[in-house]
């Protein structure tokens, strides 16, 4: 477990992380809302598997009331065999519906490409298996049999052609609805990130103001107090401004929480800030500056002690797959939630169900002479 009162930071030489060495001391992670759209080949096997097994009794069943096992297995083989060539060609296929979607206003070009595309394979891919027995009834007539006229091998393919012009509709249904839904998926996620963007932009104006108007106070009683606060200011909203990831480490969180621990000694005098975190956890992702509003609000609804000193207490653990981070602060027994709080707890609540869904959870609620809130967050 490492604990450290940052309220001695001079005396233990511990130094906060700079926006440089956050960035240094963890890696960059893609947003968890980024969109991912991906059929695996082994989904597009087993789907095709599925029609080859169920087709190849039907088969059989048609070719005799009264099939041996030998002939379901022949069947079966048979199936696998005719649908290989369109299992292999299903990525392709999506492909071609991504290039050629319905619905948005070309859907004469992208009809016409289709049908253009379809006349062209679905022969060659309903004409795959006569080719290979022709071939082998060529170079092994005792097991293919006799090679059939080529007039009869034509009229084999375009029947089966025929009966495969549905197999190639249906792949194309399946791909376009794919396109709609990945389109869908998306704009979800933009959405999402919009609604994230919007809900941590909503946390700064008002602590800016309330910042900016304390410095210019201050500057009339020292300059070089009002200099040191503006310095740490910059600090601030220089790592607040450069966070354009939704996702980053525990270790770029906590740092961002040191900048305003900072800013509010600087503003505002006396303040103890311990902070314990669990071994292992630096690494772990978090929200970006989802602790921030939280330490603000401690430090602004929070009650100080006798002599004005501000207390906040943060810990970090492991817990049942999940971050918790606790953070407590002092406040009056007959004291109430002020409405600034419960906006600040309300944005956090919401960028979590936008993140997780319901697997995030905050708690907060007083406890004695302790305001205490606790935020869980799934690893991953």
């Amino acid at each position: 477990m490492d604990t450290v009162n940052l309220d001695q930071l001079e005396q233990v030489n511990v130094p906060l992380l700079s926006s440089e060495r956050r960035s240094a001391y963890s890696p960059r992670m893609e947003s968890s809302t980024s969109p991912t759209y991906r059929i695996l080949w082994i989904w597009i096997a087993f789907a095709w598997s599925c029609i080859a097994i169920a087709w190849g009794p039907a088969a059989a069943l048609a070719a005799s009331p009264d099939p041996s096992f030998r002939a379901f297995a022949s069947a079966i083989v048979l199936c696998f065999a005719t649908f290989l060539p369109w299992a292999l060609t299903t990525p392709t296929l999506f492909a071609v519906c991504r290039r050629y979607p319905l619905g948005e206003g070309n859907n004469a070009r992208s009809i016409a490409a289709l049908l253009l595309i379809g006349i062209g394979l679905v022969p060659s891919l309903a004409g795959f298996l006569p080719l290979i027995e022709g071939l082998g009834a060529v170079a092994l007539p005792a097991v293919f049999g006799e090679p059939q006229a080529p007039s009869e091998a034509l009229r084999r393919v375009l029947v089966t052609s025929l009966f495969a012009l549905p197999t190639y509709v249906a792949v194309i249904a399946i791909g376009q609805t794919l396109v709609w839904a990945n389109r869908a998926r998306n704009q979800e996620v933009r959405s999402a990130r919009a609604e994230l963007r919007a809900l941590r932009a909503e946390l700064s104006p008002h602590f800016l103001m309330n910042a900016l108007g304390s410095i210019a106070q201050m500057a009339h009683v020292s300059a070089e107090r009002a200099e040191a606060a503006l310095l740490a200011l910059a600090d601030v909203l220089r790592s607040g401004l450069s966070a354009e990831e939704e996702m980053h480490t525990l270790a770029d969180e906590l740092g961002a929480v040191d900048e305003h621990v900072t800013l509010y000694r600087e503003l505002h005098g006396k303040l103890v800030y311990r902070r314990e975190v669990g071994d292992g956890l630096w690494q772990q992702q978090v929200p970006t500056r989802i602790l921030v509003p939280l330490i603000e609000n401690a430090l602004t609804h929070g009650a100080p002690l006798p002599d004005g000193t501000r207390q906040i207490e943060l810990t970090v653990t492991d817990i049942f797959g999940a971050l918790q981070i606790h953070i407590s602060n002092p406040i009056l027994r007959d004291s109430r939630a002020s409405r600034g709080l419960g906006t600040g707890l309300d944005q956090v609540r919401q960028r979590l169900a936008i993140l997780y869904g319901d697997k995030g959870c905050l708690t907060a609620a007083p406890n004695g002479d302790q305001f205490a809130v606790i935020l869980e967050v799934p690893h991953g």
